[in-house]
């Protein structure tokens, strides 16, 4: 095998890859980060931060640009179809963790990733990955690319999402797509962000809805200057593809199908599709979600974000799990401080992989699970699911969420070599 070109190889250039990234950027562990599309592209509208990932995103330098780009989730208003049925204070989260929960428009805080990771010096776009080789014999993994260029690191991480070929290969079936073991959920998300609804006023920033109706919900997050970031949430009709993701030529016309004689507060004639009217980007996509759980690492490799734990986006937890991975990751790297990844054989390497497999397992088994039981009250979805989610929504107050979330926003991991707040 041929000598080893950089310490660490991320696969997949999403935001648990760029993170990772961006950490070992400031730790000055070498790394590259292999993206098989040819510009990054973020997929999705929105992006919702909490502070179980706000704290590392502080430590990287990014919270004031977060701040500035994105918007503090003040209150939320549950609707049923058109009566309003409780308003939590979610500015309590803030007085709670120490940060608040931030709706940000995607692609803007990937461009911020895409920055604080190196950018195009330590991004590889158009690396479409065919195989990883992970001899033990060998001093380096081997990553080959569909253009037969080899690449070769210490340590190879995926973070390719949910239909890895990083895990595909950790199973032994690189060529075996339905060695993933996650499952499809029988839902449809379709989303978008509009530009700003210039007829809402001030009295509006920050607020968030969650609709629910007789047949769908909805859920709208509030981004800067009033736009609306919406997740629309159906049952698929029988015609559904399950062996696809993201849906190709989402129209507004698909969403107003479903939606637009939906009522909605912040529409000018209560109908939603005056919201959608002013949509700028959209896409609908099938749910997915983990069953099984395998080991996050193996020998050389790990695995990191969705290419290891899928779980439905109930909670706008998806994104800040793959930077709790990355967190947990780099202390794993860190721990060897008598050690450098040069320095460590493969055994070492292995060693430490599964130590941090092993580390995250529980706490992505236990947000899968929490993810996949909001799904079912959200959509009330089990027997006497409607009358459950009734009592909860309309009368456990804004502290009792604050007390239940201890578990989930409470838990704020950091990387000891970053120092606090971007030093």
């Amino acid at each position: 095998m041929s000598s080893v070109d950089t310490d660490v190889l991320i696969i997949g250039g999403g935001i648990g890859g760029l993170t990772l990234a961006a950490i070992l950027r400031k730790l000055a562990i070498p790394c590259k980060v292999l993206e098989r599309t040819e510009q990054i592209e973020p997929v999705g509208a929105g992006i919702s931060l909490a502070p179980n990932a706000l704290r590392l995103l502080d430590q990287l330098g990014l919270y004031d640009e977060i701040l500035q780009s994105g918007q503090k989730l003040k209150k939320i208003q549950i609707t049923r179809n058109k009566t309003l049925w409780n308003t939590l204070d979610w500015s309590m989260v803030e007085k709670w963790f120490g940060y608040p929960v931030i709706s940000a428009e995607r692609h803007n805080f990937h461009n911020l990733l895409y920055k604080a990771a190196g950018g195009e010096q330590t991004v590889i776009l158009n690396a479409k990955v065919q195989n990883i080789v992970d001899d033990p014999k060998e001093s380096s993994v081997g990553v080959i690319l569909e253009n037969g260029q080899q690449l070769c690191g210490r340590l190879v991480v995926g973070a390719d999402g949910i239909r890895s070929l990083t895990r595909r290969v950790l199973a032994g079936a690189a060529d075996d797509k339905a060695s993933n073991t996650i499952r499809f959920t029988g839902r449809v998300h379709m989303s978008g962000i509009t530009s700003p609804l210039e007829h809402l006023g001030s009295e509006e920033i920050g607020v968030g809805n969650w609709l629910l109706y007789d047949d769908s919900i909805l859920t709208t997050w509030p981004c800067p200057d009033n736009q609306q970031w919406f997740i629309g949430v159906k049952k698929a009709d029988s015609t559904a593809a399950r062996d696809r993701s993201v849906w190709s030529n989402t129209t507004p016309e698909m969403i107003t199908d479903v939606y637009g004689d939906k009522f909605h507060p912040f529409a000018e004639k209560g109908k939603f599709s005056e919201i959608v009217d002013h949509s700028i980007r959209i896409l609908a996509s099938n749910v997915f979600e983990e069953v099984e759980f395998p080991t996050m690492s193996k020998g050389r490799v790990a695995l990191l974000g969705d290419a290891a734990h899928s779980m439905t986006s109930f909670f706008g937890q998806g994104g800040c799990q793959a930077i709790e991975d990355a967190a947990e990751l780099a202390n794993r790297l860190l721990s060897r401080s008598d050690a450098r990844l040069e320095d460590m054989s493969c055994e070492e390497i292995s060693q430490m992989l599964s130590e941090y497999s092993q580390s995250r397992q529980k706490r992505v088994q236990d947000l899968a699970s929490f993810s996949a039981n909001y799904a079912r009250l959200h959509t009330a979805d089990f027997p006497l699911g409607r009358l459950t989610r009734y009592l909860v929504y309309r009368f456990i107050p804004s502290s009792g969420w604050m007390w239940y979330l201890q578990w989930l926003y409470g838990y704020q991991p950091s990387v000891d070599g970053l120092g606090e707040r971007g030093e």
